[in-house]
């Protein structure tokens, strides 16, 4: 068992933060309660049916709408528009507006999506994996999307791979 301060898990956790990941704002709606958090560990999963996995901490609101509705929507963040990002990087408190101050439309399923981001999907989960970790796995198929404007997207890089 490696501890905080062993060597091997200090290398170890820079070599996995090094393990690139994308910026989306994750956002769900069910009857009358929508949230939206900042994700980075999303990855397609299948061409057919088109589908991502997204690695979801345990414990966060947002869960419950997604588990009640089985849809979220994925709005990717333009490399140079680090406002998005900042505004989603600390979790929203709850009862405030998650979309305060945030241009937002509604998906063809009526989920919000970020008008200011490069394009959005709109998914529904077909699965979920518990592993025992301090995530959940979600599979989600995509059932629609759109890209809004041209351009590359955001790219993170952690420094350590036991935090976000």
């Amino acid at each position: 068992m490696m501890t905080t301060s062993d060597p091997h898990r200090l290398h170890l956790g820079k070599a996995i933060g090094r393990v690139p990941s994308g910026v989306f704002i994750l956002t769900a709606r069910h009857e009358n309660r929508a949230g939206a958090i900042l994700a980075s560990w999303v990855q397609q999963a299948s061409f057919e049916p088109p589908a991502l996995s997204i690695a979801l901490a345990k414990g966060r609101s947002i869960a419950e709408s997604i588990r009640a509705s089985k849809q979220l929507a994925l709005s990717i963040i333009p490399e140079d528009d680090k406002s998005l990002m900042k505004h989603y990087a600390r979790p929203i408190p709850d009862g405030a507006d998650p979309f305060a101050g945030v241009r937002i439309f509604d998906t063809p399923g009526g989920l919000p999506a970020l008008a200011d981001a490069l394009a959005w999907l709109e998914c529904r989960v077909i699965s979920t994996c518990d592993f025992g970790g301090d995530h959940e796995l979600l599979i989600a198929q995509i059932m629609a999307g759109e890209i809004l404007k041209e351009g590359k997207p955001f790219m993170h890089v952690r420094g350590n791979g036991f935090h976000y």
